[in-house]
């Protein structure tokens, strides 16, 4: 569902729908693996403080759109850029309503068919990621920090212990998309997905059928998560790496205060096919050592998110 902006030798840049320029990026190299991501500030002054503060120079962006950012780096070595003066394109043009539907007591679809086409699932924009973080509380610290995110859910272990934050943008009374940045304990850092939003499930489920008939891989959906709302499909690039469409996301302004629950596989989705175990963090072998020889909070959170992750997210079920 994404449209070639630009391709250079060595850069191959895809937008969306929507206005922005491009909203992917994909760069050649010796190994597959995700670099960072990037984020819109209000204002030039705004760039300026954060290179002034963090000691970081303004530079020009490349590719479409140009603009102006500070490239940070976070604790595990991510890349996050902040991004201004971003020329903005026209929309392109695409379903941006969604289809009639008829109720039990309310019918809006009189003498007309549902015949939404195959066809990709038209992306709109880019809406958030996941990374597992080695040291959880100077990462959640770290964003918040540059990037003055509002935790909106937070998971905790069975001791009360922090171990998974899903993070909003502060817009002030606009609203904001429920999580951007998703951040969750772990003994070493990994990417986990990133997920872009499309119009609605009709979209999501005929783009499944086309991503099918293409022979992608798919992986998990569809199904609605619980915290997010979002009814979602996921899928694995060419490289293994998870990709998720969503649509009908939850959104919060910042009054809305930060909400706490037990971390738990089965409270990531409230209906669909069960999590795959391929979902499920891997332990390499160095995993396991740093966990056996970590101490203090990080080591009991790390022992609390594994028993979280073994237990059986539907015991109910057969």
């Amino acid at each position: 569902g994404l449209l070639e902006a630009a391709q250079t030798d060595s850069t191959l840049y895809m937008r969306g729908y929507g206005s922005a320029p491009y909203i992917y990026q994909a760069r050649k190299g010796d190994s597959a693996r995700f670099l960072g991501a990037g984020f819109l500030v209000e204002s030039e002054e705004v760039l300026q403080r954060v290179a002034r503060e963090t000691g970081h120079a303004i530079e020009s962006v490349d590719g479409p759109g140009g603009g102006k950012r500070v490239r940070l780096t976070d604790p595990d070595g991510f890349l996050v850029d902040l991004v201004h003066g971003r020329e903005q394109l026209p929309a392109l043009e695409t379903r941006r309503e969604t289809l009639p539907v008829n109720l039990p007591h309310k019918k809006d679809r009189v003498n007309q068919g549902q015949r939404s086409p195959l066809a990709a699932s038209a992306v709109e924009r880019f809406g958030h990621y996941v990374l597992m973080v080695s040291d959880f509380d100077a990462s959640w610290k770290w964003y918040r920090r540059h990037l003055g995110l509002l935790p909106t859910d937070v998971l905790c272990t069975a001791s009360g212990m922090p171990a998974l934050a899903f993070n909003r943008m502060d817009k002030g009374n606009e609203p904001a998309d429920h999580h951007t940045v998703v951040l969750a304990a772990g003994p070493s850092a990994a990417y986990m997905h990133s997920a872009f939003e499309t119009l609605d499930q009709d979209a999501i489920g005929q783009g499944q059928q086309y991503l099918k008939l293409k022979g992608w891989k798919h992986f998990w959906g569809m199904g609605r998560h619980i915290l997010g709302s979002q009814i979602f499909d996921y899928w694995l690039d060419p490289h293994g790496f998870e990709v998720e469409h969503y649509a009908d996301g939850d959104v919060f302004d910042n009054s809305h205060p930060t909400q706490y629950h037990l971390v738990d596989r089965g409270g990531l989705w409230a209906w669909g096919a069960d999590l795959p175990p391929a979902m499920k963090p891997r332990a390499t072998f160095k995993d396991i050592l740093k966990v056996i020889f970590s101490s203090g909070d990080k080591k009991k959170r790390l022992l609390g998110m594994k028993q979280a992750m073994d237990r059986a997210p539907r015991p109910w079920l057969k």
